[in-house]
């Protein structure tokens, strides 16, 4: 018999900076996008821009106002952090886990810009489709 084997994911968490996040906000950092916050932040605060839909996180200082704690995943490098009072202050709705390429907004500020799923991209906008009417 011959099997195929999964070896893990195929895209380097160590390298490559992604935010996941979870449905209703929690989010999980790879350990690249951790690393853009700077070595050894532990807290972050959240930000949120209405205007462009963009999600941000800077390093904070534990016990700074609206800090949340940066926690390691069990057995993972990635570290969480819980948005879930942050995505509901602001209305935001995830359903299902979504993946974003971790940016650098400048000023310590990390994040993502947080599409949103219902609007297609124009690119990927539908084609028209004429009306087509029954005949009885």
């Amino acid at each position: 018999m011959s099997f195929d084997f999964y070896e893990g994911p195929t895209t380097d968490s160590t390298s490559h900076p992604r935010i996941t996040v979870r449905r209703g906000g929690l989010m999980v950092l790879t350990r690249a996008a951790a690393q853009m916050l700077g070595e050894g932040a532990t807290h972050v605060q959240i930000g949120y821009n209405p205007e462009t839909r963009a999600i941000g996180l800077r390093a904070a200082d534990n016990g700074a106002r609206g800090s949340y704690r940066l926690r390691e995943q069990r057995n993972s490098v990635s570290r969480l952090v819980d948005g879930k009072r942050v995505f509901a202050h602001h209305g935001l709705t995830v359903d299902k886990a979504r993946s974003f390429d971790a940016q650098d907004f400048g000023g310590g500020v990390v994040g993502f810009v947080l599409e949103d799923p219902a609007e297609p991209a124009p690119s990927e906008a539908p084609a028209k489709v004429k009306a087509k009417t029954c005949k009885k």
